[in-house]
This record gives C-alpha cells, structure tokens and sequence, in this order.
C-alpha cells in the first residue's frame, strides 16, 4: 500500500503533517506534496508540479483527500478516478470529513451506500441515525 494525500495544502497543512508523521509511523509509504504551493510560482512550474503529483498518484493506491477541497484536490481525484476506471488500477479514494457536520451535505446529496455488506449496512445505519430528519 501507498498513499497520496491530497488536501487544501495551506488550509490543512497542520493535519496533513500529523496524517503523514502517523502512516509514516507505521511503516505505510506516504506522498505528501508539501511543496506545491512553493514550487508553482508561474504556469510552467505549476504544470512541472502536477505532472510530479500526478506520477505520484498513478504510484499509489490509496488517495486520502481532508474535506473541504477546493479545483487543485479535485483534479487530482479526478486523475485518480480515471486511472481507476480506464486502466483498471485498485485506487481507493478516501474522503477525510472533519467532523460529522461537514460530511452533512454530502450525504444529503448522495444517500446512503449501496450494499448489503455488514461494514455498508453498519455506515448506513449511523448516518440515517445521525441525520435522520435534519434540513441543511
């Protein structure tokens, strides 16, 4: 196993830096691009930058994402999603909520999970819990 983290790099980068000491601590090979926002000045070191992150990604098969995104997490997801779906490669994309309040409206879009396995049963039965009846 490999992980990626993709994040808000500035918003989060306190979490991220406690994520990646943690799966680091535990002998699990991590990417964290800490130096995205140094190494991106113009457009064509923005581009280097990607084709560096993206590379990383197609090396991974676990991609964490800390929820709020913003367009550079969602292209990279995007990326990943696409290596998984043409080329048939096990990616597994995690979205980290912060807390249960931000994973709301996510849920309110997507419904529950589909499956009958006791771990999707279980996650649907604490969210309905949870959110049974609330208005965002």
């Amino acid at each position: 196993m490999r992980v990626y983290i993709a994040s808000k790099y500035i918003a989060h980068k306190e979490l991220n830096r406690k994520i990646y000491e943690e799966l680091v601590r535990a002998k699990i090979p991590v990417f964290l691009p800490e130096c995205i926002n140094m190494d991106a000045i113009d457009l064509n070191r923005s581009y280097i930058v990607a084709e560096k992150c993206f590379a990383e990604i197609e090396k991974c098969n676990v991609i964490l994402a800390v929820c709020p995104f913003g367009k550079s997490v969602s292209s990279e997801l995007g990326y990943a999603i696409a290596l998984r779906r043409a080329l048939k490669q096990e990616k597994v994309i995690i979205a980290l909520y912060l807390d249960f309040e931000s994973a709301f409206p996510y849920y309110e879009k997507n419904g529950i999970l589909t499956g009958n396995d006791p771990e999707t049963t279980e996650f649907n039965d604490i969210m309905n819990f949870l959110y049974m009846g609330r208005k965002n």
